[in-house]
């Protein structure tokens, strides 16, 4: 206890960060930033046994420190607050950036003439970069893309029909990279992520690339042109890959079996139950015959809008006061049931995450629309959001049980016996039978039928207007 403290400079112990993960892979990126640059001579020296050694190293911290590794080792996930995983996750995704660029920048690693060994180290790298940069919202990377297209490409594996996943090869990366794209990581809540991330790599094994064409949607990728996954049916054309997750729909169809007996089966360690189920079922439906489908037709759009962000801008707005900050975005398509926006700018330097809701107003339309972000992809230069619409009229109310009042906006237009959505703040007190909702000069009793969605900064009722 009483010898002098030394720092540790290895990669485990820089990732450590004393006890703190951001601060670990924040200092990690930076190291290896700081090493690994085209043509430097810190390169040469460092070579490939510092990158590959904070490859190791990153690979166990992100195990550790992500959200369901916390919680199974009975870890401090709830004194995490969103803004701290947010950093985390992107952390890991520069990390991971920083640890590929340290392979690619090597000499001859830069090329298809590198060894075996760094070749699949790089191959590995990537997947892992594009993983995480889909994890936390940002769009497919065409330039990582290129380099996993490039290695696969030149292997042994291209010129065979069918590439699985059951030995370690260039072909199993490539794999890999394509099942992870498959399954809309960007989509999902962090945990779900990292779930799924946890399920494909179990079922690597049974999935494959097929020269052949199913009869069924796939995801066509050509390795030479570098090119990002693109789900088609029908057409085929020289060179096209296309993902067959056939096989692993059995060994999921039995893991769903076993966990509805709240077993776990061996192969998926610590993930909790919930994580497992969650993860099993939604990889069966994106892998399925039937994958889902677009239920509206779009629209082509080349309209701007108004947007408010959070439930307290929306609810200045519709009362008819300014927006309290300006923005404006293009509408690029519409359907009845959302619309796509691609964002330019945003004065909070920040785009909006999945869940959070926004007020929409079409620069030649009248009054405000509100919507929920579903989708959210971004780039250098603007991200690309999907909205569900949520209200096309929406109106402000006051509700009361008698004893407490909550301001509100109702997202439908009351009438007896019909549901009634009304979006009110995140930490509105509960209220009691019997409700009333006060609006225009009218007033109508309510019956709670319970909470749809709770989000940061607001929550979503509904009720029965009796």
């Amino acid at each position: 206890m009483d010898q002098p403290r030394t720092l540790d400079y290895t990669p485990a112990g820089v990732l450590a960060g004393g006890g703190n993960p951001v601060a670990g892979l924040e200092a990690a990126t930076a190291t290896l930033r700081a090493l690994y640059k085209p043509g430097s001579q810190k390169a040469e020296v460092a070579g490939l046994h510092v990158v590959s050694s904070f490859d190791d190293a990153l690979r166990d911290a992100v195990e550790r420190s992500a959200p369901i590794g916390v919680r199974a080792a009975a870890g401090p996930v709830s004194e995490r607050d969103h803004a701290w995983w947010v950093r985390w996750l992107a952390g890991v995704r520069d990390a991971w950036m920083a640890v590929c660029d340290g392979y690619w920048c090597l000499s001859p690693s830069n090329s298809v003439a590198g060894s075996e060994a760094i070749r699949l180290r790089l191959a590995s790298s990537v997947v892992e970069a594009l993983k995480w940069s889909a994890c936390d919202r940002f769009g497919p990377e065409e330039v990582l893309w290129g380099r996993i297209g490039q290695l696969f490409a030149s292997s042994p594996e291209a010129r065979d029909s069918i590439v699985g996943g059951d030995v370690h090869s260039l072909g199993r990366e490539y794999l890999r990279a394509v099942a992870h794209y498959s399954i809309n990581l960007d989509q999902v809540e962090l945990e779900m992520g990292v779930a799924l991330g946890h399920v494909v790599d179990i079922c690597l094994p049974f999935l494959s690339l097929d020269r052949r064409a199913a009869d069924v949607p796939q995801y066509v990728v050509v390795p030479e042109e570098g090119t990002i996954p693109v789900r088609q049916m029908g057409k085929h054309r020289d060179g096209e890959w296309r993902f067959a997750p056939w096989a692993a729909c059995e060994l999921l169809a039995e893991f769903s079996r076993q966990l509805a007996r709240s077993i776990v089966p061996a192969p998926f360690g610590r993930l909790p139950l919930e994580h497992a189920r969650a993860a099993v079922e939604y990889l069966r439906m994106q892998w399925s015959h039937t994958p889902p489908v677009r239920t509206r037709r779009r629209y082509l759009q080349d309209a701007s809008a108004d947007i408010a962000r959070g439930l307290h801008a929306c609810t200045a707005v519709i009362a008819g006061q300014p927006l309290p900050v300006p923005r404006n975005w293009k509408v690029v398509d519409f359907s009845r049931s959302g619309l796509q926006i691609v964002a330019s700018s945003d004065p909070t330097r920040a785009w909006p995450d999945i869940g959070e809701l926004l007020g929409i107003h079409f620069s030649d339309g009248q009054g405000w629309q509100l919507g929920i972000v579903r989708r959210l992809r971004m780039w250098a230069t603007h991200a690309g959001l999907g909205i569900e619409l949520l209200a096309r009229s929406p109106s402000l109310g006051v509700l009361d049980d008698g004893r407490s009042s909550v301001d509100g906006i109702l997202c439908d237009v009351p009438s007896k016996g019909e549901a009634l959505r009304v979006l009110m703040p995140a930490n509105a007190p509960a209220l009691g039978e019997p409700v009333f909702v006060k609006m225009s000069g009218t007033v109508c009793k309510l019956r709670s039928l319970g909470v749809l969605r709770r989000e940061a900064g607001y929550q979503l009722q509904v009720f029965q207007v009796l």
